[in-house]
């Protein structure tokens, strides 16, 4: 572990992102690491830092997984802070809807000690949140787009409102910076080729969380709509099942495609196996531009089924802005520009694999 790295990656998420004062109050929310997504080192690393170092008034919680009611269970108890970070997946499940309390909230990916000591996190925030308003500008004042991958996916459509028609972000914080706004998907048509699982967008609960797709399969979309779904007969099959099961528990639109949006952190790195827990590895690889994802099933933001889309290309007025899972920063002078300025932008971009 980089002490130097990992004081920095702090002060980024105390400082450039939460901008905490010293009369700030401070509640660090902590998911127990029993069920293996977040480690106890990196919230009381951040803990010790607030309080010691920075001298904030810093109390430390512990919670469960989430539930279909974690809002319910923890919004007493945020009133009393001026503050929340959450190292817990609770901190999540709301994040596209209003805010309920006037306490600022920050939801942290950087899942163990290891991603808080990467340039995932220590990026500098301010720099990175100025470069995701750069790739906003440029997707939301398109006139086409057409997303593609080497599987065979082939997706076309435009921005209803250039220009002016950025979709609603997270009214959580999100820490380190991971992707752009999502962008409404129902001028879009075309067919996406589904591998690999089907996962949860991390917004509600349910079982089976996550899907096995044991081979590839196609979607047909017509605008923003899942028409049909073609491949193994089997696979099909239980895909459809899927929706079913997930769309009548929450009583929800099954066949929406809502929105996507493509990772913008090429920091992010996951080390378990996916199959070990493919819920896990979607939520957190998502800021990857490695990966493009829809918000499925639903009509609203996030949805409840998420598709995983490997190695994107998307192309913005015929110019690609994602190529084979790359971001390609200097192919627009607008981001050039910022890359020039930042020394931990270049280093970021200029280390992409």
């Amino acid at each position: 572990m980089d002490q130097k790295i990992l004081n920095k990656s702090i002060n980024n998420l105390l400082k450039n992102c939460a901008e905490l004062n010293k009369n700030d109050s401070l509640l660090i929310i902590s998911e127990d690491s029993k069920y293996g997504w977040y480690d106890k080192e990196t919230s009381v690393a951040v803990y010790n830092y607030a309080k010691k170092k920075l001298g904030l008034n810093t109390e430390f919680l512990i919670v469960g997984e989430p539930e279909n009611n974690s809002k319910n269970t923890i919004e007493k108890i945020l009133d009393d802070y001026d503050c929340a970070i959450f190292f817990a997946r609770i901190g999540d499940q709301e994040r596209f809807e209003e805010p309920s309390s006037n306490t600022k909230r920050i939801m942290s990916y950087a899942r163990n000690i290891d991603s808080l000591c990467s340039s995932f996190a220590s990026t500098n925030y301010l720099e990175m949140i100025k470069f995701k308003d750069v790739i906003n500008k440029i997707i939301f004042e398109s006139s086409n787009i057409k997303i593609s991958c080497p599987l065979g996916t082939e997706l076309k459509g435009k921005i209803e409102k250039k220009g002016t028609d950025k979709n609603k972000d997270t009214s959580v914080l999100r820490f380190p910076v991971v992707v752009p706004a999502p962008i409404l998907a129902r001028t879009f048509s075309g067919e996406i080729v589904l591998s690999g699982y089907l996962t949860s967008t991390g917004s509600k609960v349910y079982k089976p969380i996550s899907l096995k797709i044991d081979s590839p399969i196609t979607a047909n979309i017509v605008n923003g709509k899942i028409n049909s779904f073609y491949g193994n007969k089997k696979v099909v099959e239980k895909v459809e099942k899927h929706y079913e099961t997930v769309s009548k528990f929450f009583n929800i639109e099954r066949n929406i495609v809502h929105s996507w949006h493509a990772g913008l952190n090429p920091g992010i790195h996951y080390s378990y196996s996916i199959e070990d827990n493919p819920d896990r590895w979607s939520n957190t690889i998502f800021p990857s531009p490695k990966y493009l994802h829809f918000h499925t099933c639903g009509d609203y933001a996030p949805g409840e089924i998420c598709w995983m889309i490997a190695n994107p290309t998307i192309a913005i007025d015929n110019t690609p802005i994602w190529e084979k899972g790359i971001l390609k920063v200097h192919s627009f002078d607008e981001c050039i520009q910022h890359l020039q300025n930042s020394s931990d932008l270049r280093n970021l971009y200029n280390n992409q694999c």
